[in-house]
């Protein structure tokens, strides 16, 4: 992965997952030293966050570097600050990264445009949620026996596409990584260029697992974004019936995943979510391995490795 700015996983190589999976996994074992010591990373959270906000403030601080928590309650942002002006202060106050969630699709790169730190997108609005696609990977690479294993693996995403950023970086991270993908989802939860991708769309948990697939991969249904209009769905029940992942899809040796936090007995069944099947467990613990790797790569300080 370049140094730098991390703000989508769109053209993203096999060679660049590799890159921080490898590393990753060198933090998770503990052979990297502290390399952002002397670093300021400023954790900017406009938007609700409990797994990305606490597992990037673990990885700095553990990576060394001296950490500034930053949200909308409780900053000049209450009193009608905008985002530029916003990163144009911490720029000046010397942040070294900015770790940036906001409920507006973009800011992240608009954000990078205004500041010389590194600027890392930890989920814009329906954009980008990088971070979540690599600690993914990584959860999904350590279940399987290391990162050459996930050739050939069919994954299917299952739910609310429209409105999810993670939706929009595990795909491409996904077949960068050579998986072959589905889409299980109603139409209404399809954005408008989702045949850009050039998947196949399946109408069930249950045709995903006749198509093969060895994962099943959630979106949580995100109700506070389905704003005006009609509902997307005609119940929660009807939408759990199609779509939610219950004990029998994984009778086959299929896994589930899913980001977080998950609406227990909606996209997944509330016996399956710490189940031996389940990987959801594993996607949280790769969170502060992950994130200390990106932010490392970020700021280029990506070798300062005690085994060096």
């Amino acid at each position: 992965m370049p140094a730098r700015n991390l703000l989508t996983l769109e053209g993203t190589s096999r060679a660049d997952l590799r890159e921080v999976l490898d590393l990753a996994r060198d933090y998770a074992s503990g052979t990297v030293d502290r390399p952002l010591a002397g670093k300021i990373v400023c954790l900017a959270f406009f938007e609700a966050s409990t797994r990305t906000a606490v597992s990037f403030e673990l990885a700095a601080r553990r990576a060394g570097a001296d950490v500034i928590s930053l949200s909308e309650r409780g900053s000049s942002i209450q009193k009608g600050e905008g985002l530029i002006d916003t990163i144009v202060t911490l720029d000046s106050l010397g942040a070294d990264a900015i770790v940036l969630r906001h409920p507006a699709a973009g800011a992240a790169r608009l954000a990078a445009l205004h500041t010389e730190a590194a600027v890392i997108n930890a989920g814009d609005g329906r954009g980008q949620h990088p971070t979540q696609a690599l600690l993914d990977l990584h959860a999904l690479s350590g279940h399987l026996g290391g990162f050459d294993e996930l050739e050939g693996r069919k994954v299917a995403v299952v739910g609310d596409v429209v409105h999810s950023r993670v939706a929009r970086s595990i795909i491409p991270a996904f077949r960068a990584a050579g998986m072959e993908l589905a889409i299980v989802a109603p139409q209404t939860l399809l954005p408008l260029d989702a045949g850009a991708w050039g998947l196949p769309v399946l109408p069930s948990v249950d045709d995903a697992v006749d198509w093969g697939a060895d994962v099943l991969y959630a979106l949580r249904l995100q109700k506070e974004r389905m704003t005006g209009g009609s509902p997307r769905v005609p119940s929660v029940p009807e939408y759990a019936r199609f779509y939610g992942v219950a004990r029998r899809h994984l009778a086959g040796g299929a896994v589930v995943m899913h980001p977080g936090p998950v609406n227990r007995g909606v996209e997944v069944a509330g016996d399956v979510v710490l189940d031996a099947s389940s990987l959801i467990p594993d996607q949280v613990a790769s969170g502060v391995a992950v994130r200390s790797a990106v932010l490392a790569l970020s700021m280029d300080v990506a070798r300062s490795r005690v085994a060096a």
